[in-house]
Order: C-alpha cells, then structure tokens, then sequence
C-alpha cells in the first residue's frame, strides 16, 4: 500500500470549496477563529479542559492514546504523539489503546473542540487514514451518523472533510483488506487478477469455473447446493460491490454495509416483512461474493471477505416502529484460503511429476529388450534366478506417507483440520444437551456450511450481524466503549467480574449494524419456553442438582455476570432494564442489552419508575442460594473489589464522557440534562463522605434487593408488553 505523507498544504488544496450553509460564516475550510458562531463556546469548552489538564496532569497515568487525547483537548501540543500512537487494534492482545477505540472523541476534537494547530490536527488525521483504511472508514461512519444540522457548527465544514478523507484514501491499495498485497500476490499466481470489477479468475474457458459459477448463481438466489466437490478458491469471483455508482474499492465495504441498513427501512414499512426481507437479501446476494468484510474490531473477520447470506436463517425482530433484523453472512479468510490452494497444486504437481518419471522408468523396464543399465549390473551381481521385476508399488505410489510430503504441505494438512470447526468466537462455552432452548451458534453453522458450495472451504465461518435501522446507535456505541473500557479495567487487577463487550457501530445517523450476542435467550423468551419456571428451576433443569459441578460452574458464572452488569447499570444509570433487555447465555452468564436509557434519561417521559440503583429480584437472590449464603456474599465482595478498581480510573471514565457531551454528542438522550449528566456520573464514581467504598457499596446492593420499584417496572412491561418476569 502506498502509504503517501500528507502535507497541511496539500490537504488544504485538495478540499472542494463548500456550499454556503446558513449556520456558516465563512466559506473557506478553515473559518476563521473569530468567528461569532464558535468563539464564545470554544473558549468557554478550553477553560474547562485546560483546568481540567492542570489538575490531572500529574495525579493519573492513562494509556498513551487518551494522555495525548487530554493533551489536545486541553490544548497542549501533542500532535507528534498523536501520529505515534497505535492506529488499531492488536490481533493478541485484548487491551484497547488504539486510536481506533476513540474515534468518536477523536472525530469529536476535530470538528467541536477549538484549537489553535487545527491545520496540524487534521494534517495528522488525515495522514492516519492513509496509514489505516479501517480507521478511515470508522472517521467516516463516525461523521455520517452525526446530524450536523442539529448542532452548532464547527471550524470544519464536515462534509467537505468526508470528501477529503475519501479523496486522500482513494488509490492507496487496489483492494481494502489486511494483508491485501500477499492476497493479490498469490492470486496472481492461482491466475486471479484485479480488474476495474474485483479480483476475478481469468481464464474463462476452464470448463470447471463454468461448472462452479453455475452453482454459485443457483445458491445466491435459491441456496440449493448443486456443486458437491470441493471448491477450489481461485474460481471465486471477488467483486467491488456496487448498485447504482461505479464500482470503488474502498467503497465496496461501506456500500454493503449501507444495503443492509436500507433493507431494514424498506421492512419496516411492509406488512409481510419476512418476505420482503428474503426478496430484498437475493438481491444483495446477486452481488455477492464482494471484497466487502464485516467492519467488527475481531481480527480474523478483518481478513474475510464478504460469500453469501443465508436467507432462510434470516430472522425480522418484531417492534412497534422499527425492523431490526438478523442474518447469518458466510465469509472465509482469501490469504489463508489461496495458500491453502497454492501449496496443495503444489503438491499434486510434485506428485504428478514424480510420478509420470516412475511411470515412464516402469515403462521402460518393462517393455525394452534391450538389458538395461542396472539389468546389466544385476546380472552380474546376483543370480538369474533371483531376478525379479518391479511390483505395483514401486511403479505408482498410492499413498504417500505423511513423513514424506513437504514441510508446508504437511503444515497445511494440519490447518485444514483445524479449519473444519467454526470461528471461536461464536462456539458455546459448553456442548448441547437436554432439550436446545438456547439456539447454538455453533449447530447453526454447521448446517449451514454442509449445503452450502463454500462449506469445503478451510476457513469459512459464519457471522450474526443484527442490523438496524430508525435508532440513533452513537448512544449505544458510547456504552458499548464504556463497556469495553470496565472489563478492560477489571482484567487489569485480575478480578472474575464478567462483562460482554460486543460490536456496534452506527453508520448512519438512525442506523447501523450490531454484533450478535453467541449462545444467549432474553430471559422474557427463556421463561416463555419453560412455562414460566424460575431461573433456579431452569438451572437445576439444564445442569442438574445444585450440588453438581456444572450447576456450581453455572452460579458462578451467574454470579460473576451480575456483579459486573450490577456496577455497570448503577455507574452509567442504565435503566428500562425489563427481562427483554437481560439475556443469559449457555454458560450462566446474564448480559445486557439496548442502552437507550442511561446518565440523565428514563423511560416514562422523565418520571424514572426504575429507583433502584441496579436490577437485584428475588428470584437472582434465590439463585445465588439465599442472602447468606457464601455466593451471595462473594457477589457482595466482587461489588466491592470491582467498584474500587472502576475508582481508580474514575477521572478517564468520567473525562471520555464528557469529551463526547462536548459536541457531536450533546443532543444524545443520555445528555439531555447538560452538564448534570456528567456531574452525577462524577458523584457516583467518587461519592462526597466518609463513608467506607465497602459500606458504600453494600448499602446499594442492600437497597436494589428484591426493591418495590424494580417489580412494579416487570410487572408494568408484563401487562403493557407482555414481557415475562
């Protein structure tokens, strides 16, 4: 990849002169600073950080990323360790300190917070997505789901940004993926060629790839598998996925992504939305397969592109006014898959040389009446009567054993094994047994990948992506980071509270896609398929008596889950937490889901039905074995321990909130009570008193247990949306 530096005045003449906007003073990229529609509020937005930066500077050590972040926003020059910093995530490590993880505050510095070295900043912004297409593509995802109508505007026009970014990526690699020179390297050499339409297999005339691109048609429309050999990689066509424009290859991943968030407004307005979901997904697989990947932060599936979705696995999640939908999308892993191919026609034309010499050796021997050579010294070495001809298995060779092949054959036929199972990621943490209440992921698969034609390919996986659409996700996205960030946090003190941190990004100002949660049932649906049956009853029904070891392993992992999601939900006030919204998963773990509600806004226009500071019934109680039993009181203890750590880092949970108040973010639900927002989120990390964090914390599990306002909320979602509890 050409990865081109970007120079402040290059950037600047790159950019396409804006359109006058009525919230605009100046028409130049840069508006001047003195403006009157910025200046009054991004002196005020300094003072703050600055202050801020003079009180912190030397208490806390944050990971590099966010020091250089405080720096900027304080206005501190940092702009030189902002282009040292990490772009994205490490494949093997689980930390986040990457630029990746805060884009959102990042895209938030650039457009809203004053700086006198902005020309600098986006020089270095821009130059970062050069380096990084992945990152490029989270700014721009970022910068469409903002409304910048609704916001005061910035020094930077946005949308001649988006253009800006576009133009600076465009031509920097041929196709948009990892490692995407070693793929068109050794597809060159499978006789696979980039094309103004995608990486396709050039000779047509292979009777073969005819035979194969039959089928593929009859199974992106049909998905009836008519081709039941194996499938060699080179005969699939990779194409840049496009409708109405011409065909980009750094668009092709945004355009599918935008596809599949249409699919969900077109459903929604539709009476029979299964159809037209299935109708809609045919058509999209006529496109398919596409250099397109699933733009999730899992590294194997940053080297995957984009089969076929499954249209009869696809599933419409029934709401008022919106259409949310499932779907399971094949992929596969090209570098890994062509070398897989490279070295196994390698290997058949080794074999195939070697043996068309013993063949033509054989031939000779046989049918020659001229003594040979070795006749000759035969003859005089040993008797005529001890003489005998070559057998079978000297002249063709059946089975080659495996001492015998070559190192990378061999190493191959080790990772072709290995790629017969699904991705990791989405297997259960324990197998199926008893009646299957919990949908496996891992059973979904494979009977998807066993009538399917890309099913013999060693690294196919198959992904569940939720997509949605008529919901701003930027609030959901913030709580996913914070999330993310709290696990982070209590892995570095190596304490077992358990949270799930699951992809979602907005791509669009009321859309975007999720990654779906393996292995797990809302509770609400669990109680509907067990009549009713409490959890402790469910439990005793999947994993057995309570003096079991997979019933201890499974209160443990309960235990562990709730004390995590219990200082999630009072920390971030996360509320509307009804059984719809809780899941549970095939090991015990409950984990939550749609944070629409949290910081200062509450189902009920305002009115906060929710008083408890988190979700604690007495039917989680009876699973734990009562309120004095030792999993109860290890629950109070991971509270403890866990709310202490999250103090430590009290001043970075509290500062990246509030870098997203400040800006794109404030006219997010979760800030709709201004400042106070931020300031209770304060006053719950570092509560005013003398009170113990031990006692602090045991008087709000003391409060939240089996509380009044808790099973009035169940029992209103019951009555209104027939959510059991």
């Amino acid at each position: 990849m050409n990865k081109g530096i970007i120079h402040p005045d290059t950037a600047e003449e790159s950019l396409i002169p804006p359109k006058p906007r009525k919230q605009k003073c100046c028409k130049s990229f840069f508006s001047c600073f003195c403006c009157c529609c910025v200046k009054s509020k991004k002196i005020s937005h300094n003072n703050f950080w600055v202050k801020l930066w003079d009180k912190l500077s030397n208490k806390r050590q944050f990971d590099p990323v966010y020091t250089t972040l405080l720096n900027l926003y304080s206005q501190k020059p940092a702009i030189q360790e902002l282009r040292d910093c990490k772009i994205s995530p490490s494949p093997d490590s689980s930390t986040r300190e990457d630029l990746e993880f805060y884009v959102p505050q990042i895209c938030n510095l650039l457009l809203f917070i004053y700086n006198e070295d902005v020309k600098s900043l986006l020089t270095a912004i821009l130059y970062m997505c050069r380096q990084s297409f992945y990152f490029s593509q989270r700014v721009l995802w970022c910068l469409y789901s903002t409304n910048f109508a609704e916001i005061e505007v910035s020094h930077i026009d946005p949308y001649i940004l988006i253009q800006t970014i576009s133009k600076v990526i465009k031509g920097s690699s041929e196709i948009f993926i990892e490692h995407s020179e070693k793929i068109q390297e050794i597809a060159k050499e499978l006789g696979m060629e980039i094309t103004e339409l995608g990486l396709i297999y050039l000779n047509i005339s292979d009777r073969e790839y005819d035979t194969v691109q039959q089928a593929l048609k009859v199974y992106a429309s049909d998905e009836v598998n008519i081709y039941n050999q194996t499938l060699n990689p080179k005969y699939i066509n990779l194409g840049f996925f496009a409708e109405d424009s011409e065909p980009d290859p750094f668009q092709t991943t945004m355009c599918f992504v935008e596809r599949l968030t249409e699919i969900s407004t077109i459903i929604m307005k539709s009476a029979d939305k299964k159809a037209v979901l299935q109708k809609e997904l045919i058509k999209v697989n006529k496109m398919l397969p596409a250099c397109a990947y699933i733009p999730f932060s899992d590294p194997k599936l940053r080297e995957s592109f984009v089969l076929h979705i499954s249209i009869n696995e696809a599933k419409v999640f029934t709401t008022k006014e919106r259409a949310p939908y499932l779907i399971c999308i094949e992929v596969f892993q090209p570098l890994k898959e062509y070398n897989i191919q490279k070295n196994s026609d390698l290997s058949i034309s080794k074999r195939t040389l070697s043996t068309d010499i013993e063949r033509t050796f054989a031939k000779s021997f046989i049918h020659d009446r001229t003594p040979s050579f070795l006749e000759k010294i035969a003859r005089e070495t040993i008797s005529p009567g001890t003489l005998r001809g070559p057998t079978q298995s000297m002249m063709i060779p059946s089975v080659r054993p495996s001492h015998s092949m070559t190192a990378e054959f061999h190493y191959d036929k080790t990772r072709e094994s290995r790629g017969q199972s699904i991705a990791i990621v989405y297997e259960p943490d324990t197998c199926d047994s008893g009646e299957d209440i919990i949908k496996s992921f891992k059973k979904t698969a494979e009977r998807i990948r066993q009538n399917s034609p890309y099913g013999s390919l060693k690294t196919w996986n198959l992904v569940h992506v939720i997509v949605k659409s008529g919901d701003d996700l930027r609030q959901e996205q913030l709580a996913m980071q914070l999330i993310s960030f709290f696990l982070q946090t209590f892995k570095e003190k190596n304490l077992k509270l358990w949270l799930y941190a699951y992809d979602i990004l907005a791509t669009g100002q009321d859309c975007g896609i999720l990654e779906c949660v393996p292995d797990a049932i809302s509770i609400d649906g669990l109680k509907k398929a067990i009549q009713r049956k409490t959890l402790y009853e469910h439990f005793l029904q999947t994993y057995g008596d309570d003096t079991t070891h997979e019933f201890k392993k499974a209160r443990k992992c309960f235990m562990r889950s709730l004390a995590g999601y219990s200082l999630l939900c009072y920390i971030l006030q996360i509320k509307d937490r009804h059984n719809g919204n809780i899941l549970i998963d095939r090991s015990g773990h409950i984990i939550h889901i749609d944070f629409g509600f949290m910081l200062s806004n509450a189902p009920g226009k305002g009115m906060k039905f929710e008083k408890a500071p988190f979700k604690l019934t007495d039917e989680f109680e009876a699973l734990l074995g009562g309120r004095r039993s030792n999993s109860f009181i290890e629950f109070r203890l991971l509270c403890v321990k866990g709310y202490i750590a999250l103090k430590e880092k009290a001043e970075q949970i509290f500062l990246m909130v509030e870098m997203m108040r400040t800006g794109a973010g404030s006219g997010l639900g979760c800030f709709s009570s201004g400042e106070q927002s931020t300031n209770m989120l304060k006053e719950r990390l570092l509560p005013i008193g003398g009170q113990s964090d031990r006692d602090y914390i045991n008087d709000l599990i003391d409060e939240s247990l089996d509380n009044w306002t808790t099973r009035c909320y169940d029992k209103f979602q019951y009555c209104c949306q027939n959510i059991f509890y």
